[in-house]
Formats: C-alpha cells, structure tokens, sequence
C-alpha cells in the first residue's frame, strides 16, 4: 500500500518489536505507544524508511521526548504501522477498519 499524508495509523510496534530489547530510559519507551492512532503528515520517507505520524494523544501526558518541529509527532517506520481506514457510519459516527 502507498502510504500518503492524512493517512490515519496505528503503532504496532515500535523498532520491530512489542517492547524494548534492552533497559530504554522511561522518556524513551516508545513502546507504550502501542496501539496509539494518529495521521501520516509527511509521508516522504526520511530517517531510515520512517514517515512522520502525529498522534492523536498528547505525547506529553506519556512523558516521552517530543522535540519535532510539529508537537505531538514521531518519525515512525513503516513497518512498524497498521494502516486504518476511515469510514463513516450511517449516522455520521466515524468508525475505523484495518486495512
């Protein structure tokens, strides 16, 4: 699948894996993102295959580092990226398949 901006995502891992391999410093654990949605918002890929997601979620509140020029973004792999589909309900509720 060709992965374009707006596209809305979910982490499925984070470097390949579900948890860290080794000892990461708690404003490093990535990994509890898991699960986590957000949008693609450059998906010109960049530091080593990665796309740029922006989290539904404040990073903040995960106390992770968070230095990208767009607060609330991480340079993510592809791989490491369900993608979602957004679909609308009949009734206007927004609800989201997996690709």
């Amino acid at each position: 699948m060709i992965l374009k901006n707006n596209t809305i995502v979910s982490l499925k891992s984070f470097l390949g894996t579900l948890q860290p391999k080794k000892k990461v410093k708690p404003n490093e654990n990535y990994w509890q993102l898991i699960g986590e949605r957000g949008t693609v918002i450059d998906s010109n890929e960049n530091h080593d295959g990665r796309v740029l997601v922006l989290f539904d979620n404040d990073l903040d509140e995960f106390s992770l580092e968070n230095h990208n020029p767009v607060k609330n973004s991480l340079w993510i792999r592809k791989s490491d990226l369900e993608f979602l589909l957004k679909t609308k309900h009949l009734y206007s509720k927004k609800q989201f398949r997996k690709v």
